[in-house]
């Protein structure tokens, strides 16, 4: 299974994490990626799937991360963070409330919810 998948549809870029990146040049390579998506004229909206993730990310691997979802208002207008447990979500939201950023940035542990959030219908997952 690939560490990660991805797709579009109209205004989303959809990424999956499936596996935990485990060096910082992987993370790299797949946080530049991302980044070339975004930048997409067409892309207006984020869905982050990390529902199936189970292990938690190595320091420097969260700090590639950290800088990408610093970078990713550059380029998008609405991000959804799908999370693999209550917890996480509970954290993600706290997060963005206190930055700020909750009208625009949001967790769920359902992708259904995640796609109401940024307004898509007809997606298939």
């Amino acid at each position: 299974m690939a560490k990660y998948e991805s797709k579009e549809h109209k205004d989303v870029f959809y990424f999956k994490y499936n596996e935990m990146a485990t060096t910082i040049e992987e993370a790299k390579q797949q946080a530049d990626f991302v980044r070339s998506q975004l930048q997409k004229p067409q892309i207006k909206k984020f869905l982050i799937d990390n529902s199936a993730i189970t292990t938690v990310a190595k320091p420097e691997v969260n700090e590639v991360w950290g800088q990408l979802m610093q970078d990713v208002f550059n380029y998008i207008e609405k991000s959804a963070t799908i999370a693999p447990n209550v917890t996480l979500k509970m954290q993600l939201n706290r997060l963005s409330r206190s930055s700020g950023t909750f009208d625009t940035v949001k967790a769920f542990t359902d992708v259904n919810e995640g796609l109401k959030f940024l307004d898509v219908e007809d997606m298939e997952i």
